[in-house]
């Protein structure tokens, strides 16, 4: 059958990245917030902002400062930029995020928000990501978010999990579960030591993604069930 020419109606739409005073990527799939900061008034750390007054005006639904959201979000945009810590040298928050309206929105929406131990994690999912945003953030258990936190220039040298045994001699094996410490062995050999800390990890792991299945996001879960130490962590 012959088709009409008449049937198609292509429009090419040339996007630059730069919208508003915002710089995207969209190589990272960054989008643009709905509202762009305000000119008229100071932005918090020189990036955050509410729009509420202006979602207000067009009769739009909005989140009150004294939501939980907006705690996070303070801490958040701290942390990134008005943080000395090394933790979160080089660290952003997304231009949709720089918005505390469109933050909250997302917050709401995420499994575990109102729990008491929650927190806002970023690499979880990807260890080098230093970015805040929908793609990569979660909210999780306080203990979920302690297993994957880099402890390096706490121990030196030794891989993790790993001690120098009492004067000098041997290496003993311990691992962190639910807060507690457990001890795993006295190993003469370094990597013996590593190994037997790595299969209890693995076996914490897997104990914990049971416990909190269809409680947090389920891409957490997967990658709980994916984790293996190893002996460079």
């Amino acid at each position: 059958m012959k088709q009409s020419a008449e049937q198609f109606n292509i429009r090419t739409i040339y996007v630059y990245p730069e919208f508003f005073g915002f710089h995207l990527d969209y190589v990272l799939g960054q989008e643009a917030p709905l509202f762009a900061p305000p000119r008229d008034s100071k932005l918090l750390c020189g990036v955050g902002y509410d729009s509420s007054e202006r979602r207000k005006a067009l009769g739009m639904p909005h989140h009150e400062k004294t939501c939980r959201s907006y705690r996070k979000w303070l801490d958040m945009i701290n942390r990134c930029y008005n943080s000395k810590a090394t933790a979160y040298a080089n660290c952003t928050v997304c231009p949709m995020w720089q918005d505390f309206q469109e933050f909250a929105d997302w917050f709401v929406s995420q499994p575990y928000k109102s729990e008491a131990d929650m927190e806002l994690d970023k690499d979880i999912l990807d260890p080098l990501n230093t970015m805040y945003s929908p793609e990569f953030c979660s909210l999780v258990p306080r203990v979920i978010n302690q297993m994957f936190r880099d402890t390096r220039s706490q121990r030196g040298g030794l891989p993790i999990g790993v001690t120098i045994g009492p004067r000098g001699k041997d290496f003993v094996s311990r691992i962190s579960k639910h807060g507690k410490q457990f001890y795993l062995g006295k190993f003469r050999d370094i990597i013996a030591a590593f190994d037997a800390y790595k299969t209890a990890h693995r076996d914490y792991c897997y104990e914990l993604a049971e416990k909190y299945e269809d409680l947090i996001d389920a891409r957490v879960i997967e990658r709980l069930r994916a984790y293996s130490r190893h002996v460079r962590d």
